[in-house]
């Protein structure tokens, strides 16, 4: 065979498989378009609208003026001794006084995800690892990352351990004052329910009751362990009224009043509400109308757990609750109607 025969046929096979090529990639083309489904028919869709609105009658707090975080990115919200409030947010830690006037900042390597602040020391957790500052703001410790999986949301300080709530690994890791790790507990067995962590929402505190409580937002509760870990009680159901918690995994964050009512926080219909020590319903903080204006954006973390719109809530000694607003980079105020 001469090479102009050759190059012929090289010719020949080349323009086959190249018509080969776009006729495949026109039939997946036209396969994709057939693949494309209708819009669900309205009579199968649930319409949330009425629980955009919350009863006048229930709404215990209004609103005061915010304070601006100065964040792109805020992440986290605490608050500290003396009512100091301390905002975690592109890589690193502001504190400010009651009033919302900076006092110091805390570069870190990161971004915080969870903030925890004592009279001795402020624990700062980030993505794969612990750190520890004295009250100056001076590193003590960067810890060693407890696991590959890990994804640090939360974090208590007893004073005697810190704890962490591990999103990632789907537990709760005990650390000594020096962040090694002591203990670890949250998977089922041994009568714990096993902790349901669909989205990187997972937070602990230490109540005035000596108990660690979490969210369970897989299970839509609030539950309660004793520091070596074993499982006491827990109290929420799944629901879109008020008083239950809805969408795949809420509450999102919670923390605790001075008198040990609860505060919670959902993300979806964003909520903010109290419940009392018992985890009865009392009433609403801040309804979706209140905290969100882009109702869609709220929607779509429900349906998107990576899509942050949840608000971090916590507390400081006259009962003012405190939500870090995720959208207008603010931290909001209410007060109680009753003072």
């Amino acid at each position: 065979m001469s090479g102009d025969e050759n190059l012929n046929r090289r010719n020949f096979l080349g323009a086959v498989g190249l018509l080969g090529l776009t006729g495949w990639l026109a039939g997946c083309m036209k396969r994709s378009e057939k693949s494309e489904k209708p819009p669900l028919d309205s009579r199968f869709t649930y319409d949330v609208s009425p629980f955009e609105r919350t009863d006048p009658a229930q709404l215990l707090y209004r609103e005061t003026a915010p304070i601006p975080t100065g964040f792109d990115d805020p992440k986290c919200l605490t608050v500290g001794p003396d009512n100091t409030i301390l905002i975690g947010g592109d890589r690193a830690v502001k504190c400010l006084d009651p009033a919302g006037q900076l006092q110091s900042t805390i570069p870190l390597a990161a971004d915080p995800l969870a903030l925890t602040a004592t009279a001795g020391r402020l624990c700062v957790a980030l993505k794969d690892h612990l750190e520890i500052f004295d009250a100056s703001g001076k590193l003590l410790v960067r810890c060693e990352s407890p696991g590959e999986k890990t994804w640090l949301t939360g974090v208590a300080d007893s004073g005697e351990a810190i704890y962490l709530a591990d999103a990632g690994q789907r537990e709760i890791i005990r650390c000594g004052p020096d962040g090694k790790v002591a203990g670890r507990f949250g998977h089922a067995g041994d009568g714990n329910p096993g902790f349901v962590i669909p989205s990187p929402y997972f937070h602990v505190m230490i109540g005035g009751d000596g108990l660690l409580w979490v969210n369970n937002p897989g299970r839509h509760r609030i539950e309660a362990y004793t520091t070596e870990g074993r499982f006491e009680l827990g109290w929420g159901a799944p629901s879109m009224a008020v008083e239950g918690f809805c969408g795949c995994c809420n509450p999102v964050d919670f923390t605790r009043r001075p008198d040990g009512k609860f505060v919670t926080s959902e993300k979806g219909l964003n909520r903010i509400k109290i419940y009392d020590v018992k985890g009865n319903f009392e009433g609403v903080v801040a309804g979706p109308e209140q905290l969100v204006k882009d109702l869609d954006l709220a929607k779509k973390a429900c349906a998107d757990c990576q899509v942050g719109f949840g608000f971090d809530v916590a507390c400081d000694s006259t009962g003012r609750v405190l939500a870090l607003d995720p959208a207008t980079k603010t931290v909001r105020i209410f007060t109680h109607k009753g003072g």
